[in-house]
C-alpha cells in the first residue's frame, strides 16, 4: 500500500470519526437560552439570554434594576441555589459578571450585561415571521407581532400591534446585522419624537462607532434641511433576544409631523381607490428622455409635493416598481413619493429637474432654452447646506443613492429644496476606499466630474460657491464647535457634543459589540478602530482635522 494511500485510509477509519465525535458532542453541549421576565407596569416582557462568542450573555436593557421573575417551567440551578419557575430573582448584584447556571443537567457559565440608559424596544413575531423577515428582504410579516417600548426611565411608553415588520436597505442589508422597517397599527411617538406609523431601525454595521448617522442627522437638522428624521438611540429585543443597539429614526415621508408639505399620495389614492394594481409604465433604460410613470387618474394640481431621490445608474436600471426619470446630463431620478404618479405629474417634474440641471450645466448658469438661471429653479440655502455637510462628512455615497431633493406644490413654493439628509455611516474617514485624509479639500467638487453630478457643477458658479463659503462661517461653524464640545448647544437643538455621543451608549455599546464582533465588519479601514473606544477617538480626531481644514482654506480660492 502507497503512503498517500495508507494516510488515506487512516484519515478515514480513525481521524474522520473522532471528528465526527467531537462535532455531535460540541452540538449536544450548545447551552440553551436562560428565560426571564421583566415586569414593567403590568406587561411581563421577555427576556432570554443569546449564545455569543464569550459564551451565553443576558443582556439587560439600561431601564432594568435587575429584579426578574424566572422563566421556564422547569426551573434553575444559580450558583447552586434552586430558583424555582415564577419565583422573584434579583440579579443587580451580578451586572458586569458571571454567574454559574444549570437549567436540566447542563451547568455553564452566564454573563450579565446592562445597557446604558436608552430606551429598549421589545418586538414579538412568531418564530415562523422572524425566521422569513430576517432573511429576505422581500418579505413580510404575516401573523400577529407587537412592541413593547420601554423608555430609559424604566416606564412602559408604547404597546401596540404591528402591520409590518422586514428588511431595509440596500449594501447595510448585506451586514450581518440587519436593518428593518417597522409600522405600527397607530400614530405613535416613540421616545419623544414627532407621531409617526412607519419606523426605521438603523443597524449601523458599517460604523463602529454608532454615532455617524445620528450626529450627521442632528447636524443636518441644525443647518435647516427640513424633513431630516429625528432619531434616538436604542436597544432592540426580538421575542426575547437581545439583537443590537440600533437608531431608531423617523422614516422620511411626506407626511404631518415628517415632510411637511402638499401629499399629492392622498389625492392620488382618493381618486383611484384601485390604486395598488395600477401599472407602471416606461423603461427603466439608463438614457436621456427616460420616463417612468403609472395609469392613474390625477388630480387637478399635479405640481406637488413631490420627494426626489437621485440615485445610482445601476439601481435605477433594475428597479422595475418606481416611477422616475433620467434628464439631459444622465443624471437618473427616482420619484419616491407619491409613488404613484401618473404621466402629467412624471412629466411636470421631470422636465422641471432636467431643466435645473440643465441650468447649472451651463457655464454661465442660465438655462440657454428657457433663458433662466439655475437660482431661479432651487433654494439656495438648502443645497449649499446639503453640500457643506456632504463636504464636512466627506460621505461616501455623495454621488448618488441617499440624496434626496423635494418640492411644494406650486401655490405653496416652486423651487426644488435640497434634502432631507439621510444615510451617513460611510462617512468622516471610515470608509476603506473612500477619504481618509481629514486635511484634503474639495471632496465633493473631486468626487467626480460627470454630467450627472449635479453637486459638482454647482460648485463651478462662482455665486454658489460665494454663498457656501458665507454659509459655513455662518453656521457649519458654530455647529462643529458644538460637535467638538468647545460650546454648549442653544437651547431646543439636539446637537451634541461627540463625546457625549458617544457616553450616551458606552454600556450599550459593550453589549453590541459582544453580540456583534466588530473585527468582522468589512469595508471599512482598520485605522477607523475596530473597538467602541478607538472608533470614537479616531472619529473626533478626524472631524477636528476637517474642521481646521474647512474654516481655514475651503471654497476661499
Amino acid at each position: 500500500m502507497s503512503g498517500l494511500r495508507r494516510r488515506s485510509v487512516i484519515f478515514l477509519f480513525v481521524f474522520l470519526p473522532l471528528l465526527f465525535c467531537a462535532a455531535v458532542a460540541g452540538a449536544n453541549t450548545r447551552t440553551q437560552p436562560v428565560g426571564f421576565i421583566w415586569n414593567i407596569a403590568g406587561e411581563r416582557i421577555r427576556i432570554v439570554s443569546v449564545e455569543t462568542r464569550e459564551g451565553q450573555v443576558l443582556f439587560l436593557p439600561g431601564a432594568c434594576d435587575g429584579h426578574l421573575i424566572a422563566g421556564g417551567d422547569r426551573g434553575m440551578q444559580w450558583n447552586d441555589t434552586a430558583v424555582a419557575p415564577g419565583s422573584e430573582l434579583d440579579v443587580s448584584a451580578w451586572i458586569g459578571k458571571t454567574v454559574e447556571v444549570q437549567v436540566d443537567h447542563q451547568r455553564f457559565p452566564l454573563k450579565i450585561m446592562r445597557g446604558s440608559a436608552i430606551s429598549s424596544l421589545f418586538f414579538t413575531l412568531t418564530e415562523e415571521d422572524w425566521t422569513r423577515v430576517s432573511k429576505n428582504r422581500q418579505l413580510d410579516i404575516r401573523q400577529e407581532a407587537s412592541l413593547v417600548m420601554v423608555n430609559a426611565r424604566g416606564g412602559k411608553e408604547v404597546s401596540d400591534t404591528l402591520t409590518s415588520f422586514h428588511l431595509h436597505g440596500n449594501s447595510t442589508v448585506f451586514g450581518q446585522k440587519k436593518p428593518f422597517q417597522f409600522k405600527l397599527s397607530a400614530r405613535e411617538s416613540l421616545d419623544g419624537m414627532g407621531k409617526g406609523k412607519t419606523w426605521m431601525l438603523l443597524a449601523n454595521w458599517f460604523d463602529i462607532s454608532l454615532i455617524r448617522n445620528q450626529m450627521t442627522f442632528d447636524l443636518c437638522r441644525e443647518l435647516g434641511l427640513a424633513g431630516t428624521p429625528d432619531c434616538t438611540q436604542t436597544d432592540v429585543y426580538v421575542n426575547g433576544a437581545y439583537l443590537g443597539t440600533y437608531l431608531l429614526t423617523e422614516k422620511i415621508q411626506l407626511k404631518k409631523g415628517r415632510l411637511d408639505i402638499t401629499n399629492m399620495e392622498d389625492a392620488l389614492e382618493q381618486l383611484n381607490p384601485d390604486i395598488a394594481s395600477a401599472k407602471r409604465q416606461g423603461s427603466s433604460r439608463h438614457a436621456t428622455h427616460v420616463l417612468k410613470y403609472f395609469d392613474v387618474k390625477e388630480p387637478e394640481d399635479i405640481t406637488g409635493g413631490f420627494l426626489l431621490e437621485i440615485e445610482k445608474a445601476l439601481h435605477f436600471t433594475q428597479n422595475e416598481e418606481d416611477a422616475g426619470f433620467v434628464t439631459d446630463g444622465k443624471m437618473c431620478v427616482v420619484i419616491k413619493e407619491p409613488s404613484q404618479p401618473g404621466l402629467e405629474a412624471a412629466n411636470y417634474i421631470a422636465a422641471l429637474v432636467n431643466d435645473f440641471h440643465n441650468a447649472v450645466l451651463s457655464g454661465n448658469g442660465v438655462n440657454p432654452a428657457t433663458g433662466k438661471a439655475y437660482t431661479a429653479y432651487m433654494d439656495m440655502h438648502s443645497f449649499a447646506a446639503k453640500i457643506l455637510v456632504e463636504e464636512f462628512s466627506a460621505n461616501y455615497d455623495v454621488r448618488a443613492g441617499s440624496q434626496f431633493m423635494y418640492k411644494d406644490s406650486d401655490k405653496v413654493d416652486p423651487l426644488l429644496h435640497a434634502g432631507p439628509g439621510w444615510d451617513y455611516d460611510l462617512t468622516y474617514g471610515n470608509k476603506e476606499d473612500g477619504l481618509r485624509n481629514p486635511r484634503k479639500r474639495d471632496y465633493v467638487y473631486n468626487r467626480s466630474n460627470a454630467t450627472s453630478q449635479l453637486y459638482h457643477y454647482l460648485l463651478t458658479h462662482a455665486d454658489f460657491r460665494a454663498y457656501a463659503r458665507q454659509l459655513l462661517d455662518r453656521e457649519l461653524v458654530p455647529a462643529a464647535e458644538i460637535l467638538l464640545g468647545r460650546r454648549p448647544a442653544p437651547e431646543g437643538s439636539a446637537l451634541k457634543s461627540i463625546r457625549t455621543y458617544l457616553n450616551s451608549i458606552r454600556d450599550s455599546a459593550a453589549m453590541n459589540f459582544t453580540l456583534w464582533n466588530p473585527r468582522l465588519v468589512g469595508d471599512i479601514t482598520d485605522e477607523s478602530g475596530r473597538t467602541f473606544e478607538d472608533a470614537g477617538a479616531y472619529l473626533k480626531d478626524w472631524v477636528e482635522q476637517r474642521f481646521e481644514m474647512m474654516q481655514a482654506e475651503w471654497l476661499l480660492n
